[in-house]
């Protein structure tokens, strides 16, 4: 579900950050199923070694989570940021609940890994990895206004991406910098490094064709 229901759930941010990842690092996600991009890429079922019953079930598990919440899919363009910010939270809860009813601990983590690497510092939004840096209240309320305020900039960016390519590249690889910048600043020498390893080894997709 990764994508459906923690990159495209969690924040417009983590959207943003991860689109831009994929496409520097010359990732080519597969085709859209009901998976999402994560899960379903080849690449990542081979290193968590699911089996074809596992991969079945998990069709099942999340399909029917996007079934229990296709009507909140229909209203989000009519929810204010804050209730948009407590749906995809709720979604993203079931949605976890869902995977890990499917695969291992072993599994689990690692996919939980991927999903960190993928998203970039807007993985520091999934309160597990919030939990396991042992943020306080104080670091969660400073990178929410952080998180809050880059999703407004994001929309903005996206009604006015630039008269180029070129320049709306730029515009949004400056406003990843400063994201990156403001949200690493919440965190301690230790919590930073403690981020590294919580990410586990860089998890590297195949070169596949048809990909933009």
């Amino acid at each position: 579900m990764a994508r459906t229901l923690k990159g495209t759930l969690t924040l417009c941010l983590a959207l943003g950050l991860t689109s831009a990842a994929l496409g520097q690092q010359g990732r080519q996600p597969p085709q859209p199923s009901v998976l999402g991009p994560v899960l379903s890429n080849p690449d990542v079922q081979k290193e968590l070694k699911l089996s074809d019953e596992q991969i079945n079930k998990l069709k099942d598990a999340i399909g029917k989570v996007m079934d229990k919440y296709k009507d909140d899919f229909a209203k989000l363009q009519r929810m204010t940021p804050e209730e948009q910010q407590k749906k995809f939270h709720e979604i993203s809860q079931e949605g976890d609940k869902a995977v890990a009813g499917v695969l291992d601990a072993g599994q689990m983590k690692r996919y939980r890994q991927i999903e960190w690497q993928l998203q970039g510092i807007g993985a520091l939004v999934d309160p597990t990895l919030q939990k396991e840096l042992k943020l306080n209240d104080e670091q969660k309320k400073k990178l929410d206004d952080i998180f809050k305020e880059a999703g407004k900039k994001q929309q903005e960016l996206m009604r006015n991406p630039g008269a180029t390519r070129e320049e709306a590249q730029r515009k949004h690889e400056e406003f990843v910098k400063d994201i990156e910048a403001k949200a690493n600043g919440v965190l301690s020498e230790e919590q930073k490094k403690n981020l590294k390893e919580l990410k586990g080894p860089q998890f590297q997709f195949s070169q596949q064709k048809g990909g933009r």
